[in-house]
């Protein structure tokens, strides 16, 4: 039986609906991938940010020059560097997290699709391991937040008290606090090394590329 031309063109715009419908999913986790990957990268970049941020607060206090503006120049630049990564981690985990979320609303649209049982437990068991490692990551994110951020706000306090009192006095009142922040980084630093391998991790569970074993 031949077809109506009319509905010949329906069919077929229906058809490509349904192909358009079924390369959303696949899309979408591509998209958060690399939004992952992004973040994992100035995760990385932002603790070494901090090691360049402590060297140069510590040569300001305690091997100050003759002329310690410039000093305190680098350690100015070196804190405004660091927030700026921070912020950038911020904007791209927040952005991560919205499209996790679409991500996986539609993973459950997707599944209620799927008409073969074994199929379509598989699928959820799949949606479900990917789901936990998603949380995961998104959790450690928030405790090394918790982490980062009294650390940041030392940072921006001695800066502040400096800018006003660029002094050898000055420098004494903050010398402790100082101090005290290169001596306890180190569980920061490891925190966010663990992070970013997480993130990384994710990011390839997530994407749509297959990874390449070297040769």
């Amino acid at each position: 039986m031949k077809l109506n031309p009319i509905l010949s063109i329906s069919i077929a715009f229906a058809l490509l609906l349904m192909a358009g419908c079924a390369s959303t999913g696949y899309k979408k986790a591509g998209d958060t991938s690399t939004t992952i990957e992004k973040t994992a990268r100035n995760i990385h970049k932002g603790n070494g940010q901090i090691d360049a941020t402590l060297f140069a607060l510590s040569s300001l206090v305690n091997s100050p020059d003759a002329d310690i503006k410039s000093q305190f120049e680098k350690f100015d630049t070196a804190v405004t560097k660091l927030d700026s990564i921070s912020n950038d981690v911020n904007t791209q985990a927040a952005a991560m997290q919205s499209q996790g979320a679409d991500y996986f609303r539609t993973w459950d649209e997707e599944l209620a699709k799927i008409q073969n049982e074994n199929i379509r437990a598989r699928s959820n068991d799949r949606k479900i391991a990917v789901a936990a490692r998603f949380d995961k990551v998104r959790l450690s994110l928030v405790q090394t937040k918790a982490d980062f951020v009294p650390f940041m706000s030392d940072l921006k306090d001695i800066r502040t008290a400096l800018a006003t009192d660029l002094t050898a006095g000055g420098i004494a009142s903050i010398k402790s606090t100082a101090n005290k922040a290169k001596a306890n980084v180190t569980p920061l630093r490891e925190s966010l090394s663990s992070l970013e391998a997480d993130f990384r991790a994710l990011g390839v569970a997530m994407s749509s590329n297959t990874p390449q074993s070297a040769n």
